[in-house]
C-alpha cells in the first residue's frame, strides 16, 4: 500500500512538473548566412533518408550535417547544381531521389548517389512531366506517384518517372488553376489546396474529383485563397491555412468544420504560411506574427515571437516553412533570417536575465547567490548589484544596503544569503562583512570587522549556514570559520587547528543527517563532528596526497543513501562514512567539465552537479552521469538552489539558468554515421569530376581503388545528431594498418600517407552528445594498387630475367674460369717460353760471344799478318830478285791466309744463328747484292767500322767505302739515311 501511495505521488509530481515545464520559454538555435547558408530566406525544408537537412533558399540548395553546409547553386548548362536558385519546394521519394521545385523553371531530380541533377523543363508537349514552370508543392502518394502542384494545375508523375497525367481546371478536373499543397488521407483520397475557395478532393478508387467546403468564411479576396497549406492530424482532422483564411479544421469522418481567425481569439495572424504537427499540437508559421502553437484539445493558441533582447528567441516573425525531423527537432525557415531550430531536449532550460527595458528585471550583473527563505521567497545576490527578491516570474524588487526597496543602482557584492533561527535574513558580502535584516520590519544591522571589533573572522563572507541546532556558521575568505549569535547579534572567530592555510578559505557549509557540519575549503574539507564535539581536518588527506586537485572543494552534499559527495577540482569524491571508503569520478566517468562548483539534489534524490558551463545529473541507482551544455551562461560556485516546484536555479555571469531536472534525460538515439568526404592530396574527390577516383557519392561508395602514387588521402565523416552537435565523439580505424581504434574526440578528419599496396577497410563510429555510441558506424574498403613491378606478369618477367641473369652469370663465371684456366695455361706457357727464351738468349749470348770471339780472333790474326806483310814488302826493297821472288810468294801466302774461307763459313753460320738468318733474309730482300757486299752488311750489323771491316776482309778502307756506296744504291737507301741504322733495323 505504501509503495502504491509513493508511486502515485511520484506520478502526480511528474505530471505537475511536466505541466509547469510546458510553459517554459521556448529557445531556438540559429543558422545564418555567416554559418554557411547561401541565402537568408528559406522557403522549404527537408530531411533526407540519411538524416541530412536540406534547405531550399532563393540562392540555391543547401545540405546541412550539423557542422557545415554544402551548397548546390545554379550553374548554367551544368547538372552539378539546380536548374534555378529560386527553390519553392522539396521532397524525397521512396527511391531516395530528391525532387526540387522552382518558382520559375519546373522541377529537377537530384540523384544523391551520383550527386547530379536531372532537369525537367515545362512545355506543352504530352511527353513532358509538367506544363507550367511555377511549382508550388511536391507530394508522393502511397503508390509512389509524384504529384507536382503548379500555377496551371497538377501533374501526376507515374512511378517509373517517365510519364505523367496532367489535371487542370477545365470543369472535369481540379477546381482551381493553382495548386498550393497536397495531402493523402487513410481512405485513399488526395486533398488539393487550390486558389478556389473550396478544396479539391481526388478519390483514387473512383478516379474522380470533387469539391469540399471546409470553412464558413467568405474568402472573397483572391489573396485569401492563396498559399494554402494542409495537414492531417491523427488521421481524423484536416487543417487548412492560407494567406487570409486563418486556420480551418475539417473533420474527415463527419465532414464538419470550424474556422479560427485572428479576430476571434484565433491565431496571431490570418496569414499562415505553413503547418506541422508536434506531439499533439499544431505549429503554425505566421507571415508577420511569429509562431503559433495550437492545442487541438483545448482549441487555444500560444504565440512565440521575436524578442530583440533575447538572443534565443525566434529570429523573425516572418516564417515561411516548418519541418520536424526524426529527432523531434523543429526547423523554421525564416524570411531574411535563415533557419531556426527548436530542440525539445534542451528546451527545459530557461534564462532569467536582465531586460534593459524593464527596471524590475534582474540587473545585468553576475549572480553570486540564490536562496529560498522560509516564507518561500526567492532571494538573489549579485556582483556589485546588491540584493534582490523575486516578486513574480522574472520580476524583482531591488534592495539597498539598508534593506529598503530601491530603483537605484546598488554597489554591493552579495556572496551568500541565509536566515538565522529567528527568520532574520543574513547576507554575507565581499569586503563589507555581514548584513542582518530583521524579520518583518526589516530593521538593518551591519557587522564589520575593524580594529575595535575583531569578532568577525573576515569581512569577506563567502558562505552562511544556520544548522538544525540554530547555530549560524560563517565561512570566510582567508579568515576561516566563525559563528553568528542571533541573540546577542555578535560574531566570533573559532580558534581552530587548521593543518594548512588553504583551510582558511571556506566556500560552502553543509549539515549532514547526523548534524555534522562540513566546510568546503581549498585545503580539503573541515568537519565538525557534533557527537564527538571535535574537528576533523584530514578526511581527504590520503586522496590529496595522490591528487592535489582534490584539495579544492567547492561543495558538499549528502544523498538519500547517507553517502557524502564532494565537488572538487578533480571531479566528484564519494565518501561512505560507515566503511570509510572513497570513490572518485572524473571526466572518464562522464563528467563533462572540471572543476565542479555545486552539488544539489532533485526531488527524486538524483544529484545535480554544476560546473562552469554544464549542468549534469547523476543517477544514484547506477551513477550514470548525463550532462547538458549551457552556452549562454557561466556559473559561479555556491550559487545553486531548488525552488518549491523542484526546479533547479543556478546563478552565473548572465543571470540565472532554470531547469526542471526531471527532464534531464539521456539522449538515447544512436546517431547515424556517414563518410562524407574523400580527398587525395587535399583535393576533394567528386563523382561528377572526370579526374576523380569516385564514380558515385562517397556516402554510397563501398570500395575505393587507388594507384600506388596516390599516397596521401583523407576521410571526412560526421554523425547526424542535431542536439549539442559539437559534443559528438568519434573513433576510427583503418583495418590492415591501425592495430587499435583511434579515439579522436570531436575531430572529423582521418589522414593516411604512404600505405603499402593492399586492401584496407576504413571504419568510423560515433557517439551522440551523451556518449551513446553507434558502434556499427560506417565503413569503406580501400584498395591500393601496387606499381607495375608488383604485378604477376612483372614478377614472372623478373623471375625470367633473374634466371637469365643467373644463366649469364653462370656463363660468365664459367668463361672466367676458363679464362683463368687459359690465363694460367698461357702464364705457364709464358713461363715455359720465358725459360726457353732465357735458354735461347743464353745460347744466343753464347753464340754472339763465340761470334765475337771468332771475329776478334780473325781480326787480330789479319792485323798481325798485315803487319808481317808490310815489313816483308819493306825488306824486299833491299833484296835481290831471288829473295824478292821468295818474299812475294810469302806475301801471297799471307794474303791467302787473310782470306781464309773456312773462317767465313764458320762466321756465316754463327752470324745467321744469332741474327735470325739475317744474311738469307737480306739476300732475299735485295738479291742484287754480292757475297762480299752481304759480308760487309753483316759486319755493319755488328757495328764494325770501315777499318775493322777492311782488315777482316783484307781490303782497303777505300774499297770498303766504295762497297758501302754500291750497297746503298742497290738497296735504294736515300743519301741522308744511315746504312748502319737501316741494316740494324732490318
Amino acid at each position: 500500500m505504501k509503495q502504491s501511495v509513493i508511486f502515485f505521488l511520484l506520478i502526480f509530481l511528474c505530471t505537475t512538473i511536466h505541466c509547469s515545464a510546458q510553459n517554459y520559454h521556448k529557445q531556438f538555435d540559429h543558422l545564418k548566412i555567416e554559418d554557411g547558408l547561401s541565402d537568408a530566406t528559406v522557403g522549404s525544408i527537408l530531411q533526407d533518408a540519411n538524416g541530412f537537412m536540406w534547405f531550399g533558399t532563393f540562392k540555391g540548395l543547401n545540405r546541412f550535417d550539423g557542422y557545415q553546409i554544402k551548397k548546390y547553386v545554379y550553374d548554367k548548362g551544368s547538372n552539378k547544381g539546380p536548374n534555378d536558385n529560386m527553390i519553392s519546394s522539396l521532397i524525397q521519394d521512396k527511391e531516395g531521389f530528391i525532387w526540387v521545385g522552382y518558382n520559375n523553371k519546373g522541377v529537377s531530380c537530384f540523384d544523391p548517389t551520383l550527386e547530379t541533377f536531372q532537369h525537367y523543363q515545362p512545355n506543352e508537349s504530352t511527353t513532358s512531366l509538367i506544363s507550367n514552370g511555377t511549382v508550388n508543392c511536391l507530394f508522393e502518394d502511397t503508390e509512389q506517384n509524384l504529384w507536382i502542384g503548379t500555377e496551371d494545375g497538377v501533374s501526376v508523375v507515374q512511378k517509373d518517372r517517365t510519364s505523367s497525367i496532367k489535371y487542370i481546371n477545365n470543369g472535369q478536373g481540379i477546381n482551381g488553376s493553382s495548386v498550393y499543397d497536397i495531402v493523402e488521407d487513410k481512405w485513399n483520397r488526395i486533398w488539393l489546396a487550390t486558389n478556389n475557395r473550396k478544396l479539391s478532393m481526388y478519390n483514387k478508387n473512383t478516379k474522380e474529383f470533387s469539391e469540399i467546403e471546409y470553412t464558413d468564411l467568405a474568402l472573397e479576396a483572391l489573396e485569401d485563397n492563396e498559399k494554402k497549406n494542409l495537414w492531417i492530424f491523427n488521421d481524423t482532422l484536416l487543417y487548412v491555412c492560407s494567406n487570409g483564411g486563418g486556420l480551418a479544421e475539417y473533420n474527415l469522418l463527419s465532414g464538419k468544420y470550424n474556422t479560427f481567425i485572428e479576430e476571434n481569439n484565433g491565431p496571431s495572424s490570418n496569414n499562415i504560411r505553413d503547418i506541422i504537427q508536434v506531439d499533439n499540437k499544431l505549429w503554425l508559421a505566421n507571415d508577420g506574427a511569429g509562431l503559433d502553437i495550437f492545442d487541438v484539445n483545448t482549441k487555444t493558441f500560444e504565440n512565440i515571437s521575436n524578442s530583440k533582447v533575447d538572443p534565443q528567441s525566434i529570429s523573425s516573425n516572418v516564417i515561411w516553412s516548418l519541418y520536424k525531423d526524426k529527432q523531434e527537432n523543429v526547423w523554421l525557415g525564416c524570411y531574411l533570417q535563415g533557419v531556426d531550430k527548436y530542440d525539445p531536449r534542451k528546451n527545459f532550460f530557461s534564462q532569467i536575465t536582465n531586460d534593459p527595458c524593464s527596471s524590475s528585471s534582474i540587473p545585468n550583473k553576475p549572480v553570486l547567490s540564490i536562496y529560498n527563505d522560509s516564507q518561500k521567497n526567492l532571494w538573489v545576490g549579485s556582483d556589485w548589484g546588491g540584493l534582490h527578491k523575486m516578486i513574480q516570474d522574472h520580476q524583482f524588487e531591488h534592495y539597498d544596503i539598508d534593506g529598503k526597496v530601491t530603483n537605484k543602482d546598488v554597489y554591493d557584492v552579495v556572496k551568500c544569503i541565509d536566515e538565522d533561527k529567528f527568520g532574520n535574513l543574513i547576507v554575507g558580502t565581499y569586503s563589507e562583512g555581514l548584513r542582518i535584516y530583521q524579520k518583518g520590519n526589516r530593521d538593518y544591522k551591519h557587522i564589520k570587522r575593524n580594529i575595535k571589533d575583531k569578532g568577525l573572522p573576515s569581512n569577506h563572507i563567502w558562505s552562511i549556514l544556520t544548522d538544525s541546532k540554530g547555530i549560524t556558521w560563517l565561512g570566510t575568505l582567508g579568515g576561516g570559520i566563525g559563528q553568528y549569535d542571533p541573540v546577542s547579534k555578535e560574531c566570533k572567530t573559532l580558534e581552530l587547528e587548521y593543518i594548512t592555510a588553504a583551510q582558511h578559505l571556506v566556500y560552502h557549509i553543509y549539515e549532514d543527517s547526523k548534524s555534522n557540519i562540513w566546510f568546503s575549503t581549498d585545503g580539503g574539507v573541515v568537519i565538525y563532528e557534533r557527537d564527538k564535539d571535535q574537528w576533523n581536518y584530514e578526511l581527504l588527506k590520503p586522496l590529496i596526497k595522490e591528487n592535489h586537485n582534490i584539495s579544492y572543494v567547492k561543495s558538499v552534499y549528502e544523498d538519500k543513501l547517507k553517502h557524502m559527495w564532494m565537488a572538487t577540482a578533480s571531479g566528484l569524491v564519494k565518501y561512505l562514512p560507515e566503511s570509510k571508503e572513497f570513490k572518485t569520478l572524473d571526466e572518464t566517468d562522464g563528467i563533462a567539465q572540471l572543476p565542479l562548483l555545486n552539488i544539489i539534489s532533485d526531488n527524486l534524490g538524483n544529484l545535480i552537479i554544476i560546473s562552469k558551463q554544464y549542468i549534469s545529473k547523476l543517477r544514484l541507482s547506477d551513477e550514470k552521469i548525463v550532462s547538458f551544455h549551457i552556452p549562454n551562461n557561466s556559473f559561479n560556485y555556491n550559487s545553486a538552489a531548488k525552488n518549491e516546484k523542484g526546479e533547479i536555479l543556478v546563478g552565473g555571469t548572465e543571470g540565472i539558468t532554470l531547469c526542471n531536472p526531471i527532464f534531464l534525460e539521456e539522449n538515447s538515439q544512436r546517431p547515424p554515421v556517414f563518410i562524407t568526404g574523400f580527398d587525395i592530396f587535399n583535393e576533394p574527390q567528386l563523382p561528377n569530376d572526370s579526374t576523380s577516383v569516385l564514380s558515385k557519392s562517397v556516402i554510397e561508395t563501398k570500395t575505393i581503388t587507388l594507384d600506388y602514387w596516390q599516397s596521401v588521402f583523407n576521410f571526412k565523416y560526421c554523425a547526424i545528431n542535431f542536439t549539442e552537435t559539437d559534443r559528438n565523439q568519434y573513433a576510427y580505424q583503418l583495418e590492415g594498418f591501425d592495430k587499435n581504434w583511434n579515439f579522436v574526440g570531436d575531430r572529423r578528419l582521418a589522414s593516411y600517407t604512404n600505405l603499402d599496396p593492399g586492401k584496407y577497410t576504413f571504419k568510423v563510429m560515433a557517439s551522440n552528445n551523451h556518449g551513446i555510441w553507434n558502434k556499427e558506424g560506417a565503413s569503406i574498403d580501400v584498395i591500393i594498387k601496387g606499381p607495375f613491378w608488383y604485378s604477376n606478369w612483372f614478377r614472372l618477367f623478373a623471375i625470367l630475367i633473374c634466371l637469365l641473369l643467373f644463366y649469364l652469370l653462370h656463363r660468365v663465371r664459367m668463361m672466367n674460369v676458363k679464362k683463368k684456366f687459359a690465363l694460367e695455361r698461357i702464364q705457364a706457357d709464358r713461363e715455359q717460353i720465358k725459360i726457353q727464351n732465357n735458354t735461347l738468349e743464353k745460347e744466343l749470348d753464347e753464340t754472339k760471344s763465340e761470334l765475337t770471339n771468332i771475329t776478334i780472333s780473325h781480326l787480330h790474326k789479319n792485323q798481325s799478318l798485315q803487319q808481317i806483310k808490310a815489313k816483308l814488302e819493306q825488306m824486299s826493297v833491299n833484296f835481290g830478285s831471288t829473295e824478292k821472288r821468295k818474299i812475294k810468294n810469302l806475301v801471297r801466302e799471307i794474303d791467302k791466309e787473310s782470306e781464309n774461307h773456312s773462317y767465313w763459313d764458320e762466321f756465316e753460320h754463327e752470324f745467321n744463328k744469332s741474327h735470325n738468318n739475317f744474311l738469307e733474309r737480306f739476300k732475299h730482300e735485295y738479291p742484287d747484292l754480292s757475297k762480299r757486299e752481304l759480308r760487309i752488311c753483316a759486319y755493319l750489323r755488328m757495328d764494325l767500322d770501315n777499318q775493322e771491316i777492311g782488315t777482316l776482309m783484307n781490303i782497303s778502307i777505300r774499297t770498303v767505302e766504295t762497297a758501302r756506296y754500291r750497297i746503298r744504291k742497290k738497296i735504294g737507301l736515300e743519301q741522308r739515311k744511315s746504312l748502319s741504322k737501316m741494316i740494324n733495323r732490318f
